[in-house]
């Protein structure tokens, strides 16, 4: 009797491992025949699931950006209010998102010139940016900053602060630890940031 194949499964095994050989050597080294030797698959095994390396990232940068999602949720299920550990949880902090990191500035390198891929990373800005609304309207239901009024702005702010300390943590991560990260953010964001600093480990 055949084995039976998760192919969900498979395809995210390869996606992991894109992610591994991007973080590692970068986007250059990233073939289907380098993955499939990874992987220990035949390289038509690999093509079976992908049949290009624009499909390939694609599908990796999304497995990266699910990766975010999933600790963001985290975050907001311990409390909904909590902007500070919602900006956390999208931030390179441990080696798994700064892997997912690495993986979006391969994909913004190509998004550049290709408008598939441009549109791919401009929903995925505005879905952040919904997020973040989200979290701000919670807040607001709590009687915390900040207004109703502001919400769309706020949100637009926190999606360019998000990126900007990204991007320097990745290039400079002695400079920015997490420690750092979070001394910006409470200096940056003021009132935005309570009450969570109060609740949240250092």
């Amino acid at each position: 009797m055949p084995a039976v194949v998760d192919h969900e499964h498979r395809r995210l095994h390869v996606a992991r491992i894109a992610a591994d050989i991007i973080a590692r050597v970068g986007i250059d080294a990233l073939t289907m025949r380098q993955i499939a030797a990874e992987a220990g698959f035949s390289t038509a095994i690999v093509t079976h699931y992908f049949s290009s390396k624009q499909e390939l990232l694609l599908h990796t940068y999304r497995t990266a950006a699910a990766n975010a999602q999933q600790r963001l949720a985290a975050a907001l299920d311990r409390d909904p209010c909590d902007l500070l550990g919602c900006i956390e949880a999208l931030l390179p902090r441990d080696d798994p998102s700064i892997q997912d990191w690495k993986v979006y500035l391969a994909f913004w390198h190509i998004a550049v010139l290709d408008p598939d891929f441009a549109a791919e990373q401009a929903s995925q800005a505005l879905n952040a940016r919904r997020l973040f609304r989200s979290v701000l309207e919670a807040r607001a239901g709590q009687g915390l900053p900040p207004a109703p009024a502001e919400f769309d702005a706020v949100a637009r702010r926190l999606l360019v602060i998000v990126i900007g300390v990204a991007v320097q943590s990745v290039f400079d991560p002695v400079s920015w630890s997490p420690e750092v990260q979070r001394e910006y953010l409470m200096a940056e964001l003021g009132p935005l940031c309570h009450p969570a600093i109060e609740t949240i480990n250092p």
